[in-house]
């Protein structure tokens, strides 16, 4: 007796490969890419005209009202630069670079003592962090 031989199917394309690769690039980002904090929500940054572009820094934020925040907590200027020389295993005598996000109301007179604090605290170099306005 003979049987008839099955219609031969077309094989069919598997979407499970594109997923394998879809994933794999997914946890290839997660690893090589830089993850930064978040900006303080209370802060709306100074905008300028000219800046060089750079990602978000982990920075001293500063409200309109004057009260220093890193990471969302209250801080003062010498806990900051204790806790930036700490995170960085620095020594008392390296030097140490603050980045300042400060609210664009904020006064510039506070601002400035703001400064003086941090100086007084160890810091060596201090950047004021801007937006770029849209032109």
């Amino acid at each position: 007796m003979r049987l008839a031989r099955p219609p031969k199917r077309n094989p069919q394309e598997s979407t499970i490969t594109l997923i394998n690769v879809v994933f794999l690039m997914l946890i290839f980002f997660l690893i090589a890419g830089t993850l930064t904090p978040p900006l303080d929500k209370d802060v709306t940054l100074i905008s300028t005209l000219e800046s060089e572009r750079a990602e978000p820094p982990d920075a001293l934020f500063v409200t309109a009202d004057g009260i220093m925040r890193a990471r969302g907590d209250a801080v003062t200027a010498a806990d900051y630069v204790a806790a930036v020389r700490q995170k960085d295993l620095l020594l008392p005598e390296d030097p140490l670079t603050v980045k300042i996000a400060a609210d664009r109301d904020l006064l510039a007179e506070r601002l400035i003592a703001i400064v003086g604090e941090l100086r007084d605290a160890g810091a060596t170099r201090i950047t004021v962090v801007t937006e770029r306005a849209a032109p």
